[in-house]
C-alpha cells in the first residue's frame, strides 16, 4: 500500500528525517513511536506532501507520489488527520464532514450515514457546532472528516494526545473499526503501549532514523524496546 524509503528532509534546510524507511501493507495498522524530536510526524507531512525531501521515494500503490501536490495525493486514497486544528469550530458537525468531502463533487448520503455509524455520538450532535464537542468527540470528528474522501490510507498524528483514558480508549476503538472496514492506517503515538497492542506492524524512531521495527507483539516483548522507549515496561 505505501513504500516510503530512505527519506531524508526537514525545515528551512535541517534535515529531521535522516534516511527513514516506512513500510505499510494493505489492511494493516502500522504504528510510529519515538521519543519527542524523533522525526515521527514528519514522516507522516513527508508522505502527505508537505515537507520537502532532498532524497529518498514514496510510493503509493504502486505509484511513485513524490512529486504529487498534496491534493492529488488526497485524490489517489490518502487522507491525514494532524494533532492540531483539525476541525473548523464555527461550523457544525455536518458541515465539517462536507468540508473533509472537498475533492468529491458528489458525496453519496451513504458515505454520511457510514461516519455517523461509526461515530454515534457526532450523529446526535450532527447540528451542533464543532466548537462545543468534548475533546474526544473533537477527535472523532476529525477522523470522521477524514474518511469522507473514503481513504484506501488514513494517517492519523497523535489522535489520543490530551484526551481522558475513557475517550483514548473510544478513539483506539474507533481506529479497529475502520481497519476492519480495509481502511489501513498508519499512526503517531506516544501511548506507545497502547497503540502497538493493536499495531500489525510498528516502527521507533530516534534522531530521525529508524532504530527497530518488528510486529506490534514482538516490539512490545522487546526489552530494549521497553527499557529505552517504553519507560522500562
Amino acid at each position: 500500500m505505501l513504500e516510503a524509503e530512505g527519506l531524508v528532509g526537514g525545515y528551512g534546510g535541517a534535515d529531521i528525517l535522516k534516511g527513514v524507511s516506512i513500510r505499510v501493507e494493505a489492511g494493516e495498522i502500522a504504528v510510529i513511536v519515538g521519543p519527542n524530536g524523533a522525526g515521527k510526524s514528519t514522516v507522516m507531512k513527508a508522505v502527505f506532501g508537505m515537507v520537502a525531501l532532498r532524497e529518498g521515494r514514496v510510493r503509493f500503490a504502486g505509484e511513485d507520489i513524490a512529486p504529487l501536490p498534496t491534493e492529488q495525493r488526497v485524490r489517489r486514497g490518502i487522507a491525514y488527520v494532524p494533532q492540531e486544528r483539525n476541525v473548523f469550530v464555527s461550523l457544525s458537525v455536518h458541515e465539517n464532514l462536507e468540508m473533509g468531502a472537498f475533492v468529491r463533487s458528489a458525496v453519496p448520503r451513504a458515505v454520511y450515514e457510514r461516519v455517523y455509524g461509526l461515530f454515534p455520538p457526532l450523529a446526535e450532535k450532527r447540528r451542533q457546532a464543532a466548537g462545543e464537542l468534548s475533546g474526544g468527540q473533537r477527535q472523532m470528528l476529525a477522523v470522521g472528516r477524514a474518511l469522507m474522501v473514503e481513504p484506501k490510507l488514513l494517517m492519523l498524528d497523535e489522535p489520543t494526545a490530551g484526551l481522558s483514558p475513557r475517550a483514548m480508549e473510544e478513539i483506539f476503538q474507533c481506529i479497529r473499526a475502520i481497519n476492519k472496514e480495509g481502511v489501513s492506517i498508519l499512526m503517531v503515538e506516544q501511548n506507545a503501549k497502547q497503540s502497538l497492542a493493536l499495531a500489525h506492524r510498528g516502527y521507533v524512531l530516534a534522531t530521525g532514523e529508524n532504530r527497530f521495527t518488528d510486529t506490534g507483539p514482538a516490539l512490545l516483548a522487546n526489552r530494549e524496546v521497553a527499557e529505552s522507549f517504553l519507560g522500562g515496561a
